[in-house]
């Protein structure tokens, strides 16, 4: 006889023999290894990562109550990005859908937001800036602008917004006159009364009669002497004064040609005098001042009295590439630049915290940047004497850019080790903000397996400290040997932080953790986050000390013990493209490279790229004096050494650097029989915004890996959908 046990539940005896509890303790365990299996985590796909929405420009109404924000996606079906916009009511903790698409959303007081909407695509391209009451419905549309609307704020009684101007077709063809054209940018302000007013008037006639509008709109940038160009306009509502930064010509060569100018003005007065004379007659009028500041110098934001200017330019003197600090100047104070010149009135803030700005806020409660700091990104308050506190937001890095209202409360997009991008919310406190998170990327995406995530440092060959971002398998064994592929970010002026999701639409990074693959993500030298020095390391030095940074790297995990040396790759974008080339060619410790609109040479960057000037080398490929320097940072000047086998992708419309660097990889390397392939996207620039050509991208990058480090059979069309 077996055990005798009573049920718990009836009461009643059974009685089971050895053979029955035997068999049921095997029905326990297998029942357990089912659930461990359905309940372990699953890979993450391909599909799975284009699905990660992108959380845009999160705004806080003015009493911290509200947060509207548009989440970018993707619509695999109708091959076009998404843009719903939403609104998080803090009080009840709940999310609603406020409208179906748009974009720049602002907070015009605690029940009223104003949105953009553009055109998908087409020709002519247009933009409307909407206004929302109650925080429902579709709302009212402003204005109508056949044009690109790139940036608008409230001011007055309407908005003060920057945008192309209609363009009339040249009758003697379509051109581009290269580095000579003339400015197609202007700034409008538009009335939200009289708009609606007029709205509402026109539907009292007929189609047939003619119709006048009242004025309610008009060019603010009117008297600009068409050879500069806008870039960005700055407001202070409590001079009614409009700042606009300008360079010479349209072109990005001219970006250090600036000028800065300012128009005092009072739109409605100026919209009440052209009901009684010409709209052309009212704004000739209009003076337009010139700000007197030092070359590559542009205003960031104003004091909240309206006094004070907060610029950005360069440190003077200073030999290597320039980063642009911030400084002060009374608004008083800039005509005596015109006769002092130089920097006499300017003062200093930024050089005690020695950090690149990635965005500014000034508001009553004082001066915030947001910076990068070693492998994350903070916040840190300024102060006029050139002190400064770093704020307290727990281990979350903010994007960019961030919003601050004047009531103190805090809002971004942000990443951290333990949850995926989502946006947050901030109260502020004596030292920073309490934050709270408003959205749920994590636990939608709970189910999906994102690995490990750590800071690392090592040495360089020249004794330099870098940093670096490594990615493991969830099931990590020190014990085993691991393929390592290195990323390294874009820029230079770039950093990658300390975060759970490594996605930027081109690189599969966690497909390929999940098949075992560690992803070293480098912060080489000539990066942010680690002062003026650190960035100014690869001056004149590019490639080969960035090349120390990298191998180095290797070399630190290799002493581990857990790397199979013989099964290492690199992947990149942009700069990321340059040095995964550049490690392929100028030496032998990868097994294959990706590179994704990388530079070949900066001979043809130089001719044919509109950033030429952001090269970090003196002197240009002409000169005889730098051509030898020239020469030894290219990929493709290794090219009788180079056998790695590359991967090619690049899009035939690329302004920052030409498709001629993918075809001459592709070229040198078919020459010399190293494996090769080369993909060009159609009418793509330096980014890929589409749902397919973001999935063909990362598939085609986890294909050739999963060949060349894992030993997969090389086919760089076999979907992901049955993984």
């Amino acid at each position: 006889m077996g055990p005798h046990i009573v049920c718990p539940s009836c009461g009643s005896s059974l009685n089971f023999n050895f053979f029955t509890i035997d068999a049921l303790l095997i029905g326990v365990v297998i029942m357990k290894a089912a659930f461990a299996k359905t309940s372990r985590k699953q890979r993450a796909t391909i599909k799975d990562m284009l699905k990660f929405p992108i959380f845009y420009r999160p705004a806080i109404s003015p009493n911290g109550k509200k947060v509207a924000y548009t989440k970018i996606m993707k619509d695999f079906r109708e091959h076009i990005p998404t843009a719903p916009c939403y609104i998080y009511d803090c009080e009840s903790q709940s999310t609603f859908q406020a409208l179906e698409a748009g974009s720049e959303m602002i907070w015009i007081d605690d029940d009223t937001y104003s949105v953009i909407r553009h055109s998908h695509s087409g020709n002519p391209r247009w933009s409307d800036i909407c206004l929302i009451k109650n925080l429902v419905g579709e709302g009212k549309r402003i204005v109508s602008h056949s044009g690109r609307i790139t940036q608008y704020a409230p001011f007055a009684k309407g908005f003060v917004f920057y945008s192309t101007k209609p363009v009339e077709q040249s009758c003697i063809g379509n051109f581009i006159h290269v580095e000579n054209e003339t400015s197609k940018n202007a700034v409008y302000y538009v009335s939200i009364e009289r708009s609606l007013e007029n709205q509402q008037r026109s539907k009292e006639y007929f189609k047939e009669e003619n119709y006048t509008p009242a004025p309610y709109l008009f060019e603010i940038s009117h008297s600009l002497d068409p050879s500069y160009h806008i870039t960005s306009f700055v407001l202070a509502p409590e001079t009614k004064t409009v700042y606009l930064n300008c360079q010479r010509g349209v072109d990005s060569i001219n970006e250090d040609d600036t000028a800065c100018f300012k128009i005092m003005l009072d739109p409605e007065a100026i919209l009440d005098a052209a009901r009684e004379t010409n709209l052309d007659d009212v704004l000739a009028k209009l003076s337009l001042e010139r700000i007197w500041l030092p070359d590559s110098f542009s205003i960031k934001d104003v004091s909240p009295d309206g006094r004070t200017l907060l610029v950005q330019g360069p440190v003077p003197d200073h030999k290597k590439q320039p980063r642009h600090d911030l400084w002060l100047i009374g608004d008083d104070e800039t005509n005596q630049q015109k006769t002092k010149g130089g920097y006499e009135s300017l003062r200093p803030i930024s050089e005690k915290l020695d950090r690149y700005i990635l965005d500014v806020h000034w508001t009553r409660h004082g001066i915030f940047v947001l910076h990068f700091e070693g492998t994350r990104s903070t916040i840190s308050q300024l102060f006029e004497n050139g002190d400064y506190k770093t704020c307290e937001i727990g281990d979350v890095s903010p994007g960019s850019p961030f919003h601050l209202t004047d009531t103190g409360y805090i809002t971004f997009d942000g990443d951290s080790p333990d949850t995926l991008p989502e946006v947050y919310i901030g109260k502020p406190t004596a030292k920073g903000w309490d934050l709270v998170r408003v959205t749920r990327n994590t636990e939608t995406f709970s189910h999906l397996d994102f690995g490990t995530v750590e800071t690392i440092r090592w040495t360089s060959k020249d004794g330099t400290e870098i940093e670096g971002i490594l990615r493991k398998p969830s099931d990590f064994n020190p014990t085993r040997k691991y393929p390592l592929i290195l990323f390294p970010h874009g820029g230079p002026r770039g950093c990658s932080i300390l975060s759970r999701l490594s996605n930027d639409g081109m690189r599969p990074v966690h497909p390929l953790l999940a098949r075992g693959v560690l992803i070293l993500e480098p912060n080489y030298r000539g990066g942010l986050g680690r002062g003026r020095d650190f960035m100014e390391l690869n001056h004149n030095n590019l490639g080969v000390g960035d090349l120390w940074d990298l191998e180095s790297g290797i070399d630190y995990l290799i002493a581990q013990g857990f790397i199979d040396e013989k099964r290492i790759g690199s992947m990149g974008g942009s700069q990321g493209g340059y040095l995964s080339a550049f490690i392929g060619m100028h030496t032998d410790r990868c097994a294959a490279v990706s590179v994704n609109a990388g530079v070949s040479s900066w001979y043809l960057y130089y001719i044919s790229s509109d950033m030429r000037h952001s090269i970090h080398l003196d002197g240009t490929p002409f000169d005889p004096e730098s051509r030898e320097a020239y020469c030894k940072s290219a990929p493709i000047s290794a090219i009788d050494r180079a056998r790695t086998p590359m991967l090619i992708q690049h899009g035939d419309s690329d302004e920052r650097i030409s498709v001629i660097s993918a075809h001459e990889l592709y070229r040198a390397l078919k020459h010399k029989g190293v494996p090769t392939e080369l993909f060009v996207l159609p009418g793509m620039g330096h980014g890929y915004p589409f749902p397919r050509e973001n999935y063909a991208v990362m598939l085609q990058n986890y294909r050739w890996f999963c060949h060349y480090l894992l030993g997969e059979e090389l086919d760089l069309f076999k979907d992901d959908f049955g993984e």
